[in-house]
């Protein structure tokens, strides 16, 4: 069965409302997680996600501009200062410094990585995007980055790990255990001998040492929602997918069944900051110690017009915008953009 047919009968398998368009999405913006506080005193933890977002720091072009890191920064202090938010993570599942606006390209994503420390994000898996720039001009990026970059499946020349593998971070007494998994081109591998180990392998070797160490598992992934959905289904073990790669607005997530019969929720958040995918996790304790997801609402918050901008950010942006360029973001010649469409997640590359 080819790839392309696969695409539709997982796209057939979706209930009505799944996928949600650009700007279709009922999700008001700002609004309070679905998941109010539990009377039993369960652990809650939000997990804020976005994906190739290209580098559009003020939102998609366009005449009626919307969207933009100005406005995300809006949602994320809204669900950090909420208190049925719990632990609040801001997660970037990568593409952001690939075919920006000019910003991002005269400062070769100087200007990006500012706005990101400034938002506190907590870690970032990196996007085939990031890959187009030459190597000692990525690492100069995650050097300067306030977060970790997780990339559990790409090592250099000298089989030294581009970036961590995974994370282990506390909400609360709960721990959860965050690892990335990467797709880049072979052209773009081998301009820096890079290393691309399968996703598949790497996730079956590492899930086990993360149960281990962790009461809940993320995968955070710039691989597409086919092959989210295959990972999912192939690895054990695994309790949320963030993903990438495809641009897909997955409004209420996806469920997938692990190999032991226990659900995967995989997430996805568009492209170019139109969204801000949130997920609510609620915890209870687990038999045998521990714990484990009694209930994950995910949903999708777009970022239009009823999200006023946070002015510091959009202040930090315009003197940004202003002051002219550090460097050239990269010598190698960009491949052509790709459309990122919901109706074909698996193709999109």
């Amino acid at each position: 069965m080819s790839r392309r047919w696969r695409v539709w009968i997982v796209l057939a398998s979706m209930a009505l409302g799944t996928f949600s368009a650009a700007g279709q999405s009922s999700a008001p913006a700002g609004a309070p997680s679905a998941s109010q506080p539990s009377s039993s005193g369960e652990i809650k933890a939000t997990l804020l996600h976005i994906n190739d977002s290209h580098g559009q720091l003020a939102g998609p072009p366009g005449a009626m501009r919307t969207g933009g890191i100005a406005r995300l920064a809006t949602v994320v202090q809204q669900a950090r200062q909420a208190p049925q938010s719990g632990t609040v993570f801001l997660v970037h599942c990568g593409d952001e410094t690939s075919r920006g606006d000019a910003l991002t390209m005269r400062s070769g994503g100087v200007a990006n990585m500012t706005l990101m420390n400034y938002l506190k994000f907590d870690m970032m898996t990196p996007g085939n995007g990031e890959f187009y720039l030459p190597l000692p001009a990525l690492q100069s990026w995650m050097k300067s980055a306030r977060f970790p970059f997780l990339a559990a499946n790409v090592t250099t020349a000298d089989d030294k790990p581009l970036a961590e593998s995974y994370i282990i971070r506390q909400a609360g007494p709960v721990r959860i255990a965050f690892f990335g998994l990467c797709f880049a081109r072979d052209e773009e591998l081998k301009a820096d001998d890079l290393k691309l180990a399968d996703a598949l392998a790497t996730a079956r070797a590492l899930v086990p040492r993360l149960r281990k160490q962790a009461d809940v598992v993320v995968a955070v992934t710039h691989l597409g929602l086919l092959d989210d959905i295959v990972l999912a289904n192939s690895v054990e073990g695994i309790d949320v997918i963030l993903g990438g790669h495809t641009h897909t607005s997955l409004e209420h997530g996806y469920r997938a069944k692990g190999p032991g019969g226990a659900g995967v929720l995989i997430c996805q958040a568009g492209d170019q900051y139109r969204y801000c995918g949130q997920v609510t996790l609620t915890f209870a304790p687990a038999e045998g110690g521990g714990y484990r997801i009694s209930s994950a609402t995910p949903r999708l918050i777009p970022l239009d017009e009823k999200v006023k901008p946070d002015p510091v950010v959009a202040a930090m942006l315009a003197r940004l915008s202003g002051e002219g360029a550090a460097r050239p973001a990269s010598t190698r010649q960009t491949p052509p953009r790709r459309t990122g469409a919901t109706a074909q997640p698996a193709t999109t590359r």
